[in-house]
Formats: structure tokens, C-alpha cells, sequence
């Protein structure tokens, strides 16, 4: 897993999180729809590294202000399996991809499975990555070069289409599917530098050049699309650096809006506040900035406004009806955190996740 934070969307988890109260499944991620319901509690998912099984949930009860580890596994009997990799809520359904089991659990808001989700027999097994969702319907990437689409009312793989390579995130955004060819595979010859773009009932496909190795997503207020590609990750004379770009769903031409500021990103209101990282002796250091949408420029600015410092941050969330801010602090040897802040960005709590590396987040009411 080349994200590491990896990411998640983080986040996207990019994100990566949609909100919804029925099976009509039509409130968009990206959309500034607001909610139908009020949210009373969050889902965490933590991805406990590749190769650990130690991929958990936990459950934040904003009532009580307590948090609860491994609800997946008191409300199942069994492990969620290695390597949780994103989750969203859509409907009145949780989706949540365990890459390294090659799964996809559909969960009720107790966190209960409805069905799982595996490979047909004979099939290869599934390598499920990021998903976004419209219409009644969930896609998801898979790792090993598809689009895969969920029917959210009978909880299986109605359909897939061939994508690039390695494809990381997913937007559903203007009647489009875009889908990042990573190539996250072929590092050692340089990652990959396209975006797929299929309509959604994945019948075409054509392709935009993109910078290398493009990994995430995000729509803003204005339903404007964003790009985060992550370059080769180097410090030397050879780096690409990471890129924030943005792409005209209309015409689907790319601009490029800032270099080698941008790891992850966080939109809230006419901003996208930019999250990087920089590891000195192998210690990852976060820096925030943000891009006005409006004035086109980047300012030193972060939406933590006490001085609080996280070194790792994972992803960032708003919660929609207090704007509450939830950021991510991954921990590569201890379990994550999450930090909840004021949406004036004033420190107020942070819970235990249960595992190494929070991935994304779900806000449901119970």
C-alpha cells in the first residue's frame, strides 16, 4: 500500500465519506447538500498496516463523548480482516474495503454485515481500494486495473470496466465517473500519469493526462474537481514533486494550481487547506496550507487555530451539521488518534481508533 498514511477520501478518505438517512441514494460526496439527518455518532476505519489482520472499527459516540474500539468484531464474531482501506456511508448502509482479504462488508448502522462481498468462484481475488457513490449505486476501484460498481439495493457487483493501472481514488462528479491510474505498481519505472473517465453505467472509457502517479479526489462547495497526484515520493535530484491540479468536468482539460505542497486535502467552504508531509530521519512532519478558491492563491494558513500540532495527519473530515473538524493522526507503531476540533479549529477532545493508520471516517445517526 504506496499511501501510508497512508492515507484514507483518508480521504478519503477521501475520501472519502457520503452522508444519507434512506435507500434513495442521491446526496453526492462533493455536493453542499445538506444533511437529512443529524449525525449522533461516527464510524473510524484503522487499516492496522498491510499483512497485520488487524484492520478494525471504532465507534464515537458524540452523545457521550466515549469512544468504543473493535464494534465490528462485537457486533460479528470475526476479525474485519488486513487492511482496511476506505469506508463510506450511503444510504442507510456503510461500505467498507478490506484490501489485502478481498472483501467489501455492507454494513447496517450497528455496524452488523448485510452481505459480503468477494470474488467469484474462479475469479481472482477482489483488491478493492477507494469508492464514491450516486444514483443508487457504490463504485469502487480494484487494484488490479478496474471500476467495479455496487448495486446499493441488492449489495453486489452489478458491473465493472476496465480502467488504468493501479486505480487509487474515485469521484463521481457531472454524470462522470473519474477514476486515478496510479500505476503504484510500477514505481521502480516511474508510477503512471492518467485519470480514467467513464460514464455511469460504465459502457466508455477514455483517458487525461495528469501528473504522476495521481491518488486522490475531492469536490468542493462549487462542485469543482481536485486532484492530488503524489509524484515518486523522492528527496534527491530525481523528485517529481506532488501536485494540486484541477480538472473542468465539462471539458476535462487539467490545470495545475500548486506543486509540492499537497500529500492530502482537506476542502471547507471556498478553501482547500493542503497537507503535506516531510520526513526527516524517517519521522513524518506535517505541513498545512491553503488554496482560496476564490483568489486562486496559496496562503500559509491551517484550520487548526490553537497551536496544536499533529505530526501525521491521515485525513480530515468535517462533521456536516456542527462543522466540527475530525483530523487523523496515523501511528505507525501505536494505535491512531482522532482529534476533534471546534469549527473555529479549538482543540476539544481526541479518541484511540483501536489500530494503527485511521483510513476514513462515516457519520451515522443511530
Amino acid at each position: 500500500m504506496n499511501k501510508m498514511f497512508f492515507r484514507s477520501a483518508l480521504l478519503l478518505f477521501s475520501s472519502m465519506v457520503l452522508f444519507a438517512c434512506s435507500d434513495d441514494d442521491n446526496n453526492d460526496k462533493g455536493n453542499p447538500t445538506q444533511p437529512e439527518f443529524t449525525p449522533n455518532g461516527a464510524y473510524v476505519l484503522s487499516s492496522g498496516g498491510k499483512g497485520n489482520n488487524a484492520a478494525t472499527i471504532a465507534y464515537y459516540s458524540m452523545d457521550t463523548k466515549e469512544a468504543t474500539q473493535h464494534v465490528f468484531t462485537s457486533a460479528n464474531g470475526i476479525n474485519l480482516g488486513d487492511t482496511g482501506e476506505s469506508m463510506i456511508a450511503y444510504g442507510s448502509k456503510i461500505y467498507v474495503a478490506v484490501y489485502n482479504s478481498g472483501i467489501i462488508y455492507v454494513l447496517d448502522n450497528n455496524c452488523k454485515i448485510l452481505n459480503t462481498i468477494v470474488a467469484a468462484e474462479g475469479e481472482d481475488k477482489l483488491q478493492p481500494r477507494e469508492m464514491d457513490a450516486a444514483n443508487g449505486k457504490v463504485y469502487v476501484t480494484l487494484y488490479d486495473g478496474y471500476l467495479a460498481r455496487i448495486d446499493t439495493t441488492s449489495m453486489t457487483i452489478d458491473k465493472r470496466i476496465a480502467v488504468g493501472p493501479n486505480p487509487e481514488g474515485v469521484q463521481v462528479v457531472n454524470n462522470k465517473v473519474y477514476v486515478a491510474d496510479s500505476g503504484g505498481q510500477n514505481s521502480a519505472n516511474g508510477y503512471n500519469n492518467t485519470v480514467s473517465i467513464t460514464d455511469l453505467n460504465l459502457t466508455t472509457v477514455k483517458t487525461i493526462t495528469v501528473g504522476m502517479n495521481p491518488q486522490e479526489f475531492a469536490a468542493d462547495k462549487y462542485n469543482n474537481l481536485y486532484l492530488v497526484s503524489r509524484g515518486n515520493y523522492k528527496t534527491d535530484d530525481t523528485k517529481v514533486p506532488n501536485k494540486l491540479q484541477q480538472i473542468n468536468t465539462a471539458t476535462d482539460e487539467v490545470t495545475i494550481l500548486d506543486e509540492d505542497r499537497t500529500f492530502t486535502m482537506y476542502p471547507n467552504g471556498d478553501k482547500i487547506y493542503l497537507i503535506n508531509k516531510v520526513y526527516v530521519n524517517s519521522l513524518p512532519t506535517t505541513t498545512i496550507a491553503c488554496y482560496n478558491i476564490l483568489t486562486k492563491t496559496v496562503t500559509d494558513e491551517s484550520f487548526i487555530t490553537d497551536g496544536t500540532t499533529i505530526s501525521d495527519i491521515s485525513f480530515v473530515e468535517t462533521e456536516p451539521v456542527s462543522g466540527d473538524i475530525y483530523v487523523a493522526a496515523a501511528n505507525k507503531k501505536n494505535n491512531g488518534d482522532v482529534y476533534i476540533f471546534s469549527s473555529e479549529g479549538k482543540f476539544q477532545r481526541k479518541f484511540d481508533t483501536g489500530s494503527s493508520y485511521p483510513m476514513g471516517i462515516a457519520f451515522i445517526q443511530k
